[in-house]
């Protein structure tokens, strides 16, 4: 090729790339006008303006403005932590756009569970601000705020390391929607479900507040056959063109209690007479004050006390969880805080106490949280009149954002709250957990050292034939179990998947069968089922994928015919290779034999 060929050829790249340049910066622009004008009006439009703000970042990553609203929508809507990567290209081109961009990069990380590099951030800006004392523009977080995230990654690193026996799905369609949804209350039996909405559809109201979003409204569902049916608004009187919100139902469902923004927030309650809702009365001036508010209230199992919450002085700090009781004539007349065992400098908020009378739920943005709301329990002890530690029921429970209004079935085995998280739809969502309870558990190699050790005492005793399978303690005397099938409970049974994935391998299918088999034979076998991740991706995408594999393995065994209550699955997370490991070695879920004593 000529020299001036092979310069017209390099030109002509050259401006056809650049071209291209232009053409993105361009559409990176419209993009972004487009997406300030659509997140100025509505919050319904919030996911679009978001699209539209990633697209205009993608396609011109040197844009900071485009970078700080992809980063800042992350953060207030779902996927928090892939507000990550746009917040690192502010950091990297214009650090001084944003005086608390360390903050919030440490907030990408926290909500990502990488809790190492959220506190590397954390304390970048906590050394930043606590030396420039002098600046308060409206991107200035308190050093205190900084210090309390400290705290909560610190009991993050120690709570992800030991996930709690919980599943946690979202409910049916027909009761979460694009809008927030949250506050789930139901009656005892759970055949009713009352919770709280800012949807648009079916909204009393055509009008939003100031917020953008719609005024809260009351909504309703049944459940039919096992599953919830459609949400419907509950109406009038319980619903007027302003703010109406759920905080409790009485176990029968016959008194619906609810908070109105009368004064500073106050408690009110309609009962279930005749098939219609009362007018909504006043509770009482006892729990109600004029100028603080009480927000959230449960019934205990008594009629002459209540746990509710206010932010009247007196208190730990900020919201509380106050008693009151009736004297006795049955009036109301005395509120008591629960006590710094329950309160916190922070607030404490939503108190269920649950039907075993004693157990008391409840979210809290202290104790041992690791971010914003986190669900905790509590037992009180009659004899010393004094309440156990409050117990975080971990992840996956719990999140580092926020979890709240969480309700507890009768046995316990269930319960219902609002989170934001992946799998929701965008806002909070009302989620569905599933306890698969504590009870002591023998392993099949302990099984197998249990009957050994019997046989050999029956040997010495002369008691049983050599060939013959003594009694088991912790197993009814009927179960004996053959040699092979005390080889297939002797180990933990490994199901390999390919990176990235959870689909089960045709190889692994008859094993997973001879299980199945053994199972079918022996009810009193359960299965113990623990995924891994090997560390190629960020912690909370490796949590998510070890749970997946875990649930994949679980649902074979469901299809099978073996019920899910006899069942536990759970993922771990990553596991990371020792040196000269095979990462492949951590993609896989565990299957374990168990008998519960």
């Amino acid at each position: 090729m000529k020299p001036f060929s092979l310069f017209f050829v390099c030109w002509l790249a050259f401006v056809t790339f650049s071209k291209a340049q232009e053409d993105s910066v361009a559409l990176a622009e419209e993009y972004l006008q487009q997406a300030t004008q659509i997140y100025s009006q509505q919050k319904e439009a919030i996911e679009i303006a978001k699209e539209l703000f990633i697209k205009a970042a993608e396609l011109d990553p040197n844009n900071i403005t485009a970078n700080w609203m992809a980063g800042k929508l992350y953060l207030e809507t779902i996927n928090k932590d892939q507000a990550l990567k746009y917040l690192l290209r502010i950091q990297e081109q214009k650090p001084s756009y944003r005086f608390d961009i360390w903050y919030q990069i440490g907030r990408a990380y926290h909500y990502g569970l990488d809790f190492d590099q959220a506190l590397e951030y954390y304390k970048k800006y906590e050394y930043k601000v606590t030396h420039d004392m002098h600046y308060r523009g409206k991107d200035r977080v308190l050093p205190e705020d900084v210090r309390r995230r400290v705290v909560e990654c610190n009991n993050g690193k120690e709570i992800i390391n030991q996930p709690a026996r919980y599943s946690v799905e979202i409910l049916e369609p027909g009761i979460n929607s694009v809008w927030p949804d949250y506050a789930p209350v139901l009656n005892q039996d759970e055949t009713v479900m009352i919770f709280t909405s800012r949807r648009q559809e079916g909204n009393t109201s055509p009008d939003v507040d100031k917020d953008n979003f719609y005024f809260e409204d009351i909504f309703i569902s049944r459940k039919v056959g096992g599953k919830w049916s459609e949400a419907e608004n509950i109406g009038e009187p319980i619903n007027t063109e302003y703010h109406d919100a759920n905080i409790a139902l009485s176990a029968d469902g016959s008194r619906l209690y609810l908070y109105k923004d009368e004064g500073r927030g106050d408690i009110y309650y309609s009962d279930f007479v005749d098939g219609e809702w009362t007018e909504p009365e006043f509770l009482t001036d006892k729990i109600n004050s004029s100028v603080y508010s009480e927000n959230s209230i449960t019934e205990t199992s008594t009629p002459d006390l209540v746990f509710y919450t206010s932010n009247r002085p007196g208190g730990a700090g900020g919201i509380d969880i106050y008693m009151c009781v009736k004297d006795d004539k049955g009036r109301w007349y005395k509120s008591k805080s629960l006590g710094p065992m329950i309160n916190t400098e922070f607030d404490e908020d939503s108190p269920f106490l649950s039907y075993d009378g004693k157990t008391l739920y409840f979210s809290s943005a202290g104790h041992k949280g690791y971010g914003g709301y986190d669900i905790f329990k509590s037992v009180y002890d009659s004899l010393s009149g004094e309440w156990s530690e409050p117990e975080n029921l971990g992840y996956p429970v719990n999140t580092p954002d926020d979890e709240i209004f969480f309700r507890a079935s009768k046995d316990g085995r269930v319960g219902y709250y609002s989170s934001v998280r992946e799998g929701g739809l965008g806002f909070t969502d009302i989620f569905r957990v599933k306890y698969y309870g504590s009870g002591k558990k023998m392993s099949g190699s302990e099984l197998i050292a249990q009957a050994k050790k019997e046989k050999e005492r029956a040997e010495a005793e002369n008691s049983n034939s050599q060939d013959q399978q003594p009694d088991i303690p912790g197993l009814p005397a009927d179960v004996r179990f053959e040699e092979h099938e005390l080889q297939l409970m002797d180990h933990a049974h490994r199901i390999y998947f390919n990176a990235s994935q959870s689909a089960i391998d045709e190889v692994h299918r008859d094993e997973l069968d001879s299980i199945i088999s053994l199972l079918n034979k022996y009810k009193v076998l359960n299965i113990n089922i623990s995924g891994f991740a090997s560390a190629d991706g960020n912690p909370r995408y490796n949590l998510q994928l070890s749970q997946k594999r875990a649930l994949i393995v679980l649902d074979y065994f469901v299809a099978h015919g073996i019920p899910e209550e006899r069942i536990i699955a759970q993922g771990y997370g990553a596991v990371k290779s020792e040196d000269g490991a095979d990462p492949e070695e951590n993609r896989r879920a565990d299957v374990s034999i168990v008998a519960e004593e």
